[in-house]
């Protein structure tokens, strides 16, 4: 691994460095991606690729929670960073991916749920457009249900009458041991 390449600087814009970091992001562990992107290249942290992609885009596609939480609390990452292609925020990509971790501690870093891409979509709306026609329950299936609104007159489930700006979980159903196909 190279040591800070000689004509790299400060405001380093190489694609070629983008891919490298890239290229770690997806392959490698915790330790190495940190390693890499603190030696390899003095804009490693929003360095961008063709796509516009940069290392928190795909440490968020890739459910690298510790680099993500690394970049944004030690890099000073641009969280609301959109890509060139579709428009999609970190946030974005780990919804459509499935990494829920990534997902909470993007919100718990002050990400907004209601950021949209280029075709007026937040990351919610993602999720709901994934979803099938019909959903079949099983008493094996998790219990959990997470509200989020205007809780005026209660109608979230939880004690306060707060908006909940973040999921939280509704305890009143495990507490007595209520299924969600008795809810539904």
């Amino acid at each position: 691994m190279n040591s800070l390449l000689p004509d790299c600087t400060s405001k380093c814009r190489s694609l070629q460095h983008a891919l490298d970091v890239i290229s770690v992001v997806t392959r490698g562990s915790e330790g190495q991606i940190k390693a890499f992107l603190s030696s390899y290249c003095y804009n490693a942290a929003t360095i961008k690729d063709a796509f516009g992609r940069n290392v928190l885009h795909l440490a968020s596609s890739c459910g690298k929670k510790g680099v993500l939480d690394w970049l944004a609390e030690t890099k000073g990452v641009d969280l609301l960073a959109k890509d060139k292609e579709s428009g999609w925020t970190a946030l974005h990509r780990s919804i459509f991916y499935g990494y829920i971790d990534c997902v909470l501690s993007l919100l718990k870093h002050g990400v907004s749920l209601y950021i949209q891409d280029k075709e007026g979509l937040s990351a919610l709306d993602l999720v709901m457009k994934d979803r099938p026609v019909h959903v079949v329950f099983k008493k094996t299936d998790l219990t959990e249900v997470y509200t989020w609104g205007n809780n005026i007159n209660f109608t979230l489930g939880h004690g306060g009458q707060q908006s909940k700006h973040h999921p939280e979980l509704v305890d009143l159903f495990p507490r007595n041991s209520v299924y969600i196909k008795q809810v539904f």
